[in-house]
């Protein structure tokens, strides 16, 4: 029984791979544009940040070892992608896909600095073509939400707008690349009332 499920899930891996994606040594599917697996990337930070000389070893190299660890300590597991992980930081507002591959995920938004792009080690990692690796930031400080630009080669708009910065309130619709987010912010929406 085992073996029959394992084969399965192996194969699947192997149709994945074939139809345009990745998977990396540690079996995680990847868009075919990351050159780095931003899970593996994620639980080898969090490990990392676990205290030095009292954390966890790491295995000589990804994918040639194992070690176990306690999901729970990773921060989120195979959330990558979806808004930053970082604990540390408290969630603040959310981006909703509304179109795109991506459409009706939600992605988190933290208090600081939250980088949007195509690159693994992003707060908001998104797959589109017309995405730069790093796109954009959206940044929350004193209250506000504010979006800009990286110089990125297809731009940002806010309602129909291209803007280099601009103040995002709630319900503001972003569009990167392809893909149009709907912004959403409960302190925003209680201070817009």
């Amino acid at each position: 029984m085992f073996i029959t499920v394992f084969r399965e899930v192996i194969g699947l891996f192997k149709g994945r791979e074939k139809s345009g994606g990745k998977v990396c040594p540690n079996g995680h599917v990847m868009h075919p544009s990351w050159d780095q697996c931003p899970y593996c990337l994620e639980m080898q930070q969090a490990m990392m940040a676990g205290g030095g000389g009292g954390g966890m070893p790491m295995p000589p190299a990804m994918g040639q070892g194992t070690a176990m660890i306690n999901l729970g300590d990773v921060g989120g597991g195979g959330d990558k992608g979806r808004g930053s992980s970082d604990k540390s930081r408290e969630v603040c507002g959310w981006l909703v896909a509304l179109n795109g591959q991506h459409k009706g995920e939600d992605f988190r938004l933290r208090v600081g600095k939250n980088v949007i792009g195509t690159a693994a080690d992003c707060d908001v990692v998104l797959s589109d073509k017309k995405l730069s690796r790093k796109h954009a930031t959206i940044r929350y400080e004193g209250g506000e939400f504010q979006i800009a630009d990286l110089d990125s080669s297809n731009g940002c708009f806010v309602n129909d707008e291209k803007i280099q910065k601009h103040d995002l309130i709630d319900n503001d619709i972003i569009k990167l690349g392809d893909i149009e987010f709907e912004f959403k912010c409960r302190a925003m929406r209680e201070k817009r009332e």
